[in-house]
């Protein structure tokens, strides 16, 4: 019998940038395509349309819900043709060096029951890799 997996997790990396270039990278399509999704279409704003593709077929669709400029955006997601959702937040802090970039997802199911079981924080995941290339994209195509 295969254990479910957790319903929500959290990762978190520190760019070597400021606070304004971590909003970017985390707001602008373009900077997005480096690190996150191979296409990218994002309408920054609460209530814009957010489109996440990969060379693989796969995709992502959603909404952004909330966005408080340069320190924290949320949006829904979900895989292209599925029901089943998640909400990503993404959070900006000032931290010695830089700007601490942290990543929770949810699938929105457990979220309404009160139980999102986090994903241990050695375990890998897609947001594991995401976040390992969204800081070798703050090294090499941002500074």
């Amino acid at each position: 019998m295969t254990a479910e997996p957790a319903a929500a997790v959290h990762r978190a990396v520190v760019l070597p940038v400021s606070r304004a270039d971590a909003w970017r990278a985390v707001t602008d399509p373009d900077q997005l395509a480096c690190w996150l999704a191979d296409e990218v279409e994002l309408d920054a704003r609460a209530g814009g349309a957010a489109r996440f593709a990969w060379e693989d077929g796969s995709a992502r669709v959603g909404v952004v819900d909330e966005l408080t400029e340069q320190r924290r955006i949320a949006f829904r997601w979900h895989a292209d043709g599925e029901a089943d959702e998640s909400v990503v937040e993404l959070t900006l802090d000032d931290v010695e060096g830089g700007t601490r970039v942290s990543v929770f997802e949810a699938r929105s199911d457990a979220l309404e029951q009160g139980d999102a079981a986090m994903t241990p924080a050695g375990t890998p995941t897609a947001w594991t890799q995401r976040m390992g290339a969204l800081a070798a994209c703050s090294v090499c195509a941002w500074t």
